[in-house]
């Protein structure tokens, strides 16, 4: 499988799904016009990655603004790679928030505890979220 990037638009994040790394960082704002289109394509891409059996994949979110849409897509992101982690897949989230951004911390330890294979940590975003 080759990597897949999608470059940050005004209305959607960065997504970069590096398989050799195996990495994926997601950085940006997420208010995109079509939020499920936009996040299927990042699902149908891990469903590919995980068909190839990968030990592990290391996740970076950084955004800095999402909206209610973006939300309930991320939540969907998280059930898929926790059902990775279900199946053996080391999957570690490092969730980036603003430190004063006080709602994004609670969504991210929402999901957090929502999961149950996935190991996420919270952590401050600090300057660039690229």
């Amino acid at each position: 499988m080759s990597d897949f990037s999608l470059q940050a638009t005004s209305r959607t994040p960065a997504i970069h799904l590096n398989t050799a790394d195996m990495t994926l960082v997601i950085s940006g704002e997420s208010y995109p016009e079509d939020v499920r289109q936009f996040y299927t394509t990042i699902n149908e891409q891990l469903a590919v990655y995980f068909t190839t059996k990968p030990e592990r994949l290391d996740v970076a979110i950084k955004l800095t603004y999402f909206n209610s849409g973006s939300a309930r897509a991320l939540m969907e992101l998280l059930d898929q790679l926790d059902e990775a982690a279900e199946k053996g897949v080391k999957i570690i989230v490092n969730w980036y928030c603003d430190p004063d951004d006080d709602i994004t911390r609670e969504f991210a330890e929402d999901i957090a505890a929502d999961i149950r294979a996935t190991s996420v940590n919270i952590l401050d975003l600090d300057g660039d979220p690229d």
